[in-house]
């Protein structure tokens, strides 16, 4: 009953197993990124809902006639959507809102590059984003803070 197995009689069949197992697991990667990119999609698009629903729910808020914006006399810059503008409004809006503070043109580029991992393709990526932001009606620069979100509560100090 005491067999020896010798190593070249297992050999093919490991290396067989091996082999079926990696092209089994090498399926269900491509199969869990395919099912990834399908949800960051959907991610995408229930994010850019939120922002038109925000935008309506902001622009609906009428001011009493004490509270003057100096942002309603400003005129918006348009953009095409799939732009590099349209990338940058889009992402900074979700940045701000997830730091829940204002933050300058250098920590605004620092996450989008990082985060989000999309590259501003100009010579001054950070000018860029401060220009873009200054002309867009959807946010307000705050000196020495950075930029917010027009129409949003500015956050206390204390963050």
């Amino acid at each position: 009953m005491n067999r020896k197995l010798h190593i070249e009689d297992s050999e093919p069949n490991t290396e067989n197993g091996i082999q079926e197992a990696y092209r089994l697991v090498a399926g269900e990667v491509d199969q869990l990124r395919k099912a990834r990119r399908a949800i960051d999609l959907k991610l995408e698009k229930a994010e850019a809902a939120q922002n038109l629903l925000r935008q309506l729910l902001n622009s609906s808020v009428i001011p009493s006639s004490g509270e003057r914006s100096t942002n309603s006399t400003k005129r918006g810059k348009r953009f095409h959507k799939g732009s590099q503008t349209f990338e940058v409004v889009t992402r900074a809006k979700k940045l701000l809102l997830e730091a829940g503070r204002p933050l300058s043109r250098s920590e605004l580029l620092e996450k989008i590059n990082s985060e989000s991992g999309f590259a501003i393709s100009t010579t001054d990526p950070a000018r860029f984003i401060g220009r873009t932001l200054w002309e867009s009606r959807d946010f307000t620069h705050i000196p020495k803070k950075g930029y917010w979100l027009t129409g949003e509560e500015i956050p206390d100090d204390n963050l």
